[in-house]
């Protein structure tokens, strides 16, 4: 074999991308295609956060949840969508796996001895995290003594700390290195702080004080100690074990909900007493562990091998009350599933789609007869490739040329009122603002430029009128680009530079110049406008369009129709303000000419101006919310996500900006056990994270709330992070929220929305803008 075939053959961009029809639970192949069952998916993760919501009314009273998960043959992705909840879930609930398999038998002390062994390994969705048996055993100590000092048994001057901190900080406190005398104090207090005991506490558990004594001996022995403390929870009987077993389930669920899952039960195929052993292990979890959701996933012939005809009808029962059948892939998500794998290859965009077109032909996927699965869709392009490869890698990759065209002819440019180059002064604390008497601002340096864009194609000289305009300092270095009416379809890369990147990138349209121009500041006056404008850019791609994935828990499109599926997260009903009829958008006209940006400020002023001099403006929460959504659900690179949580109404909006997450809230400040919920879950998420919301003088927002619930003013400041709104500011969101959803049935809803982004550019800054 000659070298150059030899290199070839090594090359993972040609090598056979679809020769991993198994799933292998590696962070490189989740999530996967997200839309993938995802009905079940939604399911699953709704009766998991409805735990959270519902932690305080839950007792040993209540039962947990089990879904039948089957599937009509293997290869239907059980696997997959198990590690994709458990992915998505990170630290809001704990994922158990049952050592269910052949190679033992199934019996409570393996399953315990199993799960001791779970919880003390390393998490991966929370790196750099203390083990699960840690938190839960710190956790448990922590409420031991706090119900104490809420009952009064123990006086706060007795206790080495105060109770805000252990609620905050119990983790920390309660190690074995750590500075603090309380586990000390709770080691010799143990026997009174168990026999004084908050009887709900104990009810709440299910446990009496000699199991409550047993857990704190064992939990303080772990944590000061020795780790082998936990070794008197082996060689226990079958009957021990299990109680042992649910009593640490019971604990484990007070600190957080567990997701529990029964998979690979093939090996038991016509087993005559498997079924009973799992039934009877899956049922006594339900029975005891009120926060649960148990997932039992097998194929339908493994369940009529192994339950169907062997369990009584009572059991039988309880394991079929909740049942999802995962279904065949409909032709456009397996597409999606072969388009990823060939993201990995050299493929052309073009070559990608003729190869997944020839996929469909040749196996009909198309015809309603056809049933297909995600491992029979990778092996049909595994056999495709392995015969046809070469044709499709031959087809180079499409460049685009660049062409340069004579500058076009401007038009004086549209002023901009003073008072709306102020209108977000107040949110840009760091500088000062530029009043209009003040000397000149220095030029700023010009964007990073191509050398042979620039030679290519001249900047033109901005107009004296631009060049007088006073414009104010942001917070951030302006890294964004002037941009022109046909460059608007680049308007992510704003985002992207300011994600970090490092690179301003503008999609260009044929028969435009390809050049940069200076800096344009967020908020100054709009640059000249062509007489004749040119055609805007392509219109920029959906992310089904580009093979994106969509999130798993918002709707998918169906491709071939105009409705879309019903959404997770409900989109807020337009706001009507009774007092203010220029608050609805009125019927889209007729427009002669396209929407250039002069325009589109002259309709923002106005309609800021109606809304100043009309009734009192208050804040509308779900009305921001579903504006700030649909602008960044425009713009991939915030990678975008949409959340929600326990008491919620709206969902939250999760931005990633230069290796910083923020996680913006829509809920009222008088919501606080939102409030608490979500900074806690922020601080045991281990991320670079910040936590904004919106506060303006109709619903104030004081970050204060979080110190009812125990969290130290230094931690609130670190997290927390209060964008305050006059009404000048509430006015120009809610024009440009009236002004978009007026575009909404028209062709230049896009050009609109990014015209509208640059408009609103100082407020993308202040929400980015880290603490």
């Amino acid at each position: 074999m000659c070298d150059g075939s030899r290199h070839r053959f090594m090359d993972p961009t040609t090598a056979n991308p679809f020769l991993e029809d198994v799933f292998v639970d590696h962070p490189a192949n989740l999530p996967g295609v997200g839309r993938i069952h995802h009905q079940v998916f939604s399911r699953v993760l709704d009766s998991l956060e409805s735990l959270l919501s519902d932690s305080a009314s839950h007792h040993t009273s209540g039962v947990g949840r089990i879904f039948l998960i089957t599937a009509p043959e293997a290869g239907y992705g059980k696997s997959h969508l198990v590690a994709r909840l458990r992915d998505h879930l990170g630290a809001i609930a704990t994922t158990v796996v049952l050592p269910f398999d052949r190679s033992r038998p199934v019996t409570w002390p393996v399953v315990l001895s199993s799960v001791l062994r779970q919880f003390s390994g390393s998490d991966r969705s929370r790196p750099h995290s203390v083990p699960l048996i840690d938190e839960v055993s710190r956790f448990f100590l922590s409420r031991l003594v706090l119900g104490a000092l809420a009952n009064g048994t123990v006086k706060e001057r007795e206790c080495p700390e105060a109770a805000a901190r252990m609620r905050s900080d119990f983790a920390s406190l309660f190690a074995r290195d750590s500075p603090s005398k309380i586990l000390n104090w709770v080691d010799k207090r143990s026997h009174d702080l168990v026999r004084l005991v908050d009887p709900d506490f104990s009810r709440k558990l299910g446990m009496g004080r000699s199991e409550l004594g047993f857990w704190t001996h064992v939990f303080v022995d772990f944590n000061l100690r020795e780790e082998n403390a936990l070794d008197r929870l082996r060689g226990l009987s079958n009957g021990e074990a299990r109680e042992r077993l649910l009593q640490l389930l019971r604990l484990t669920t007070d600190y957080r909900p567990v997701m529990i899952v029964a998979d690979g039960l093939d090996g038991f195929f016509a087993s005559e007493s498997a079924g009973m052993d799992i039934a009877d292990i899956v049922n006594g979890v339900r029975e005891n562990v009120s926060r649960s959701v148990t997932l039992v996933c097998l194929n339908e012939d493994v369940w009529h091998s192994l339950f169907e005809t062997r369990l009584p009808s009572a059991w039988r029962d309880r394991l079929t009350t909740e049942t999802a059948r995962l279904n065949a892939l409909p032709p456009e998500l397996a597409a999606d599933l072969v388009r990823i794998r060939l993201r990995r290859t050299a493929l052309s965009e073009s070559a990608a789609n003729r190869f997944i077109q020839r996929l469909g032909d040749d196996h009909l996927w198309d015809d309603a007869g056809t049933s297909l699965s995600p491992r029979g869709v990778l092996r049909q392009a595994g056999a495709l490739w392995s015969t046809e490869a070469a044709n499709y890698l031959r087809e180079p990759v499409a460049v685009e040329e660049k062409t340069v065209t004579p500058p076009v002819s401007i038009d004086e440019p549209l002023g901009l009122p003073a008072d709306e180059i102020e209108s977000f002064a107040s949110l840009q604390e760091e500088r000062p603002h530029i009043a209009a008497a003040d000397p000149l601002p220095p030029t700023p340096p010009p964007c990073r430029q191509d050398p042979e864009r620039s030679a290519a194609s001249p900047v033109p000289p901005a107009s004296p009128a631009a060049a007088r305009e006073p414009v104010p300092e942001t917070p951030f270095p302006d890294i964004s680009p002037r941009i022109r009416e046909s460059d608007l379809a680049g308007i992510d890369s704003i985002i992207k530079d300011i994600r970090g990147s490092g690179k301003t990138v503008m999609s260009e349209s044929p028969g435009t110049p390809s050049s940069e121009s200076p800096p344009l500041s967020p908020v100054s006056a709009p640059q000249p406008q062509p007489a004749q404008p040119q055609p805007a850019a392509a219109t920029r791609p959906t992310r089904e369009a580009a093979g994106t994935t969509a999130s798993p828990v918002s709707p998918p499109l169906r491709p071939d129709t105009r409705e879309p599926v019903t959404p997770t997260f409900g989109f807020p009903a337009p706001f009507i303000d009774s007092d203010a009829p220029t608050d609805t958008p009125p019927a889209p006209a007729r427009r002669t000419r396209p929407l250039t940006r002069a325009t589109l400020e002259q309709i923002l002023t106005q309609r800021e101006k109606e809304f100043l001099s009309g009734p009192a403006l208050t804040l509308n929460l779900e009305r921001l919310e579903g504006f700030i959504r649909t602008v960044g659900r425009q713009h991939a690179a915030l990678g975008q996500q949409e959340e929600r949580y326990p008491s919620s109404r709206s969902c939250c909006l999760r931005w990633n900006v230069r290796g910083q997450s923020v996680l913006t809230g829509f809920e009222s400040p008088r919501n606080s056990y939102f409030w608490n919920h979500l900074l806690q879950q922020s601080l045991a998420s281990n991320r670079q994270e910040k936590i904004a919301a919106f506060s303006h003088h109709s619903e104030p927002f004081d970050p204060a709330l979080f110190s009812r619930f125990g969290f130290s003013p230094a931690v609130i400041r670190a997290h927390i992070d209060i964008i305050e709104m006059n009404d000048r500011e509430l006015a120009m969101l809610y024009a440009a929220d009236l002004t978009l959803r007026e575009f909404a049935a028209t062709t230049e809803t896009e050009k609109a929305t990014q015209l509208i982004t640059l408009h609103l550019d100082p407020l993308w800054r202040r929400m980015i803008q880290p603490l």
